[in-house]
């Protein structure tokens, strides 16, 4: 399926990075340095610094006029902050590696992720595990695939309803569950254990989880944008407690809401279940 604002040599040129990337990730694990950023449970290495360099440096060759921005930034903040955002209506938000306590157990349940925002919304993303060769690719306008090494991409079949099948099956973080414990009392709730974000929305893709919420506020843009990009491809709702479009605020790096991503009826779930307890617990 075309993309108005992609070409398919676009998608492939990126399909291609995220590849490379991967490949790094496997390269470099073998005694990677690893260092806290902000603290313990905040890790980064090399990896994910060497990742940046190469996936910044090839995005900003092919696609000069988009702004981009890597979690392994030095100040990951837009470069001209609210002026260059409101300049550029196409930014590029990458997670070099998203999960990298998996990776540093060297559990596979790790990705490299690139995003694409459009007008502040998200429009495109790909999704590399390099632990298994998978990419999976996708956006609003063109679906949702997965292709396994050279094979040929296969298409997610849209989504079922939330309410078709109980009880509802819910990722949800630790700090989120401290923060938030009434969660765990909600009727028709068993929860799931999963991992990095974009394989968080692969579980959904393929029935083996129904929702991701994170209620903390504290979810980073480059964690959501390409999930979300990919995630709505496939019919799966992103969005908010208050039932809202998922914000993308740049340059600020959080997105100082709920993030919901979720199966058709996720919103409107989370809207009658979390949204009024949310607000009074945050507050």
């Amino acid at each position: 399926m075309p993309d108005s604002l992609l070409s398919e040599a676009d998608i492939a040129f990126v399909e291609n990075l995220a590849r490379r990337a991967g490949k790094m990730a496997l390269e470099m694990r073998q005694g990677v340095n690893v260092r806290q950023k902000s603290g313990p449970g905040d890790l980064v290495t090399d990896a994910d610094m060497a990742i940046s360099h190469l996936i910044l440096a090839a995005l900003k060759q092919y696609f000069p006029e988009d702004l981009i921005v890597s979690e392994e930034d030095q100040h990951p903040v837009v470069e001209g902050g609210a002026a260059a955002t409101l300049a550029s209506p196409r930014i590029w938000l990458i997670d070099p590696i998203d999960g990298t306590e998996n990776y540093v157990k060297n559990d596979g349940q790790y990705t490299t992720m690139l995003g694409l925002l459009v007008n502040g919304a998200p429009h495109f993303g790909w999704i590399f595990q390099p632990s298994n060769d998978t990419l999976f690719f996708g956006g609003p306008d063109y679906g949702a695939w997965k292709q396994v090494g050279e094979g040929k991409p296969v298409r997610y079949e849209s989504s079922r309803h939330l309410h078709d099948k109980l009880p509802i099956r819910l990722m949800m973080g630790w700090s989120d569950r401290r923060k938030f414990p009434w969660v765990m009392s909600l009727p028709d709730i068993q929860f799931v254990p999963s991992e990095s974000l974009g394989l968080k929305i692969v579980k959904i893709l393929e029935d083996e989880a129904d929702v991701f919420v994170s209620l903390t506020g504290r979810v980073k843009l480059w964690d959501t944008a390409a999930p979300a990009a990919f995630a709505m491809g496939g019919q799966i709702e992103a969005g908010t407690t208050d039932g809202k479009a998922l914000p993308y605020p740049v340059p600020r790096v959080q997105h100082g809401s709920s993030v919901i991503i979720g199966r058709p009826g996720a919103l409107a779930w989370a809207q009658k279940n979390l949204h009024h307890k949310a607000t009074q617990t945050s507050g």
